[in-house]
């Protein structure tokens, strides 16, 4: 019998808020110490949270650090005491500052995982558009920033002076809530059209567009600023805020059913030489055709692609099966790394790539939705006689409309460096899970609240691998879906199966 704890996840909170409470003055002090200009620029525009007079409170701190060596950070949340312990944190694991975490002392996988700072759409205690805009100002290169400039300045007339020789874009982003050229609340409303206009022209930022046209739309909008608690408790709760603000998150969605669908599955049991077969995918691969049969999807099986085979499969779904249909699921059973999954050959297939492969404008108006089974970290092999996981890039550059990237999902089984556990029986965790929400609950709940009862459920599993105790947390990498959905249950719908063995 599996004995399951967790291995890090039920103290994360606890090393978490202690590190916080030990937050002083002083300490912040000597963390400023440690930081240059511009990441004392990027914290103060993610900690604020009065959009009204940011600009000119702000402005005047930065004006102080040309003429003394000022604490600005420490000046402004003397000023704004609320929670600035929290939000510092959470604003040094946005900015990846890993020397400064170091120094106080906690490790930075724990923060990743408490503050989920690379999923642009999820926060704590910052607010989330502001730190959409912070990812924008990292997109942007040098000559790119001094072009969106161009095109805002052609926008306001008298564009503020003491701004001239000012190239941190925080600042201008401020000045534009100022007047009132975009805007940012705290009541999930935002104004962001007179910036869309102009962010279209740029080519390697068009998914910051896209999170920041839903703002627009008021399709995707995240409540960070409350307690995540109940009762009164510390807002501080370990892995809460994905499933609650995933859930506020999609309540403005436009729920549409599921008439037609495509489920193809790319099966990858066998490797060449380095990696160990994946015994318990079979189980896997058969639930998947199962439960996607139910509710009447077209089902294709792919076995054991080498890297050029699945990137061709997955890019011509649409010119191999057509898109007359309204979803399409995508499922991954393989070993993976951080950032990609394994093919056959043992070579590197990155999520960049699989995104580009499906997002094609003949598939722009169908829901996409892609599950991957395998690790996000370094950890490969037999574990015992019973347990196993699966893991041991090249992205593209995106040049195309940006209308096929919308309508298009991710939803990971483990988060990046962690492994992902599968039964060589059974199967894997992540993907029984799945079709057994889906085949209990499917007809009945939307699939955002399936997501959130997969999630619950699997984090909640337990197990034990060589001695050491394993828990395992799945992971929504990409969310550009512009309608939830609810799939039909279709029994007496004819249903299609094709295997093709590589």
């Amino acid at each position: 019998m599996m004995s399951l704890t967790v291995d890090a996840i039920p103290y994360i909170a606890k090393n978490v808020t202690k590190t916080v409470k030990q937050l002083n003055l002083d300490i912040l002090r000597q963390i400023e110490d440690d930081l240059d200009i511009d990441e004392k620029i990027s914290i103060l525009f993610l900690i604020t949270e009065d959009y009204t007079n940011a600009f000119h409170n702000i402005i005047n701190l930065f004006q102080k650090t040309r003429t003394e060596n000022a604490y600005i950070i420490a000046n402004y949340v003397e000023n704004y005491p609320k929670n600035w312990q929290d939000k510092i944190m959470e604003a040094l694991s946005i900015l990846n500052n890993r020397e400064v975490i170091r120094k106080l002392n906690i490790r930075f996988d724990k923060l990743d995982l408490y503050y989920v700072p690379n999923i642009r759409l999820c926060s704590r205690n910052i607010n989330v558009i502001a730190k959409c805009l912070y990812k924008l100002c990292e997109s942007l290169n040098e000559n790119e920033q001094e072009l969106l400039l161009s095109y805002v300045k052609s926008d306001i007339s008298n564009y503020e002076s003491l701004l001239n020789d000012v190239n941190y874009l925080e600042l201008h982003i401020l000045y534009w809530m100022q007047v009132g050229y975009i805007t940012i609340s705290k009541d999930k409303k935002s104004k962001m059209k007179n910036l869309l206009k102009h962010l279209e022209k740029f080519e390697d930022s068009k998914i910051i567009y896209l999170d920041l046209q839903k703002f627009e739309n008021s399709l995707n909008v995240v409540d960070n600023h409350g307690s995540l608690g109940t009762n009164g408790k510390n807002h501080l709760q370990p892995i809460s805020l994905e499933e609650r603000s995933f859930t506020e998150e999609h309540s403005y969605c436009e729920k549409k059913f599921i008439d037609s669908g495509l489920c193809v599955i790319i099966n990858q049991m066998y490797f060449e030489k380095e990696y160990e077969t994946r015994f318990g995918t079979n189980t896997d691969c058969t639930n998947l055709s199962e439960t996607f049969q139910k509710f009447g999807f077209k089902i294709v099986i792919y076995t054991n692609l080498k890297r050029e085979e699945m990137l061709n499969k997955m890019k011509n779904i649409s010119k191999d099966h057509g898109n007359n249909y309204d979803c399409l699921f995508l499922c991954i059973l393989s070993h993976g790394y951080k950032g990609g999954v394994m093919a056959s050959d043992e070579k590197e297939v990155s999520l960049e790539a699989i995104e580009k492969a499906v997002c094609c404008m003949e598939l722009k108006d169908v829901i996409k939705i892609v599950l991957i089974q395998a690790c996000q970290g370094k950890i490969r092999g037999s574990i015992n006689n019973r347990l196993a996981t699966d893991g041991l890039s090249d992205p593209e550059h995106i040049s195309a409309d940006i209308r096929q990237f919308t309508n298009f999902f991710i939803f990971m089984s483990t988060m990046q460096g962690f492994l992902s556990i599968r039964h060589k029986e059974k199967g894997s965790w992540f993907i029984q899970e799945v079709c057994n929400v889906l085949k209990n609950y499917g007809n009945q709940l939307t699939f955002f609240e399936c997501v959130r009862k997969v999630m619950m459920s699997v984090q909640e599993k337990r197990g034990t691998l060589d001695g050491n105790h394993v828990a395992q947390l799945p992971e929504i990498r990409q969310d550009r879906l512009h309608v939830d959905f609810q799939l039909k249950s279709i029994a007496e719908k004819h249903t299609w199966l094709e295997y093709n063995d590589w």
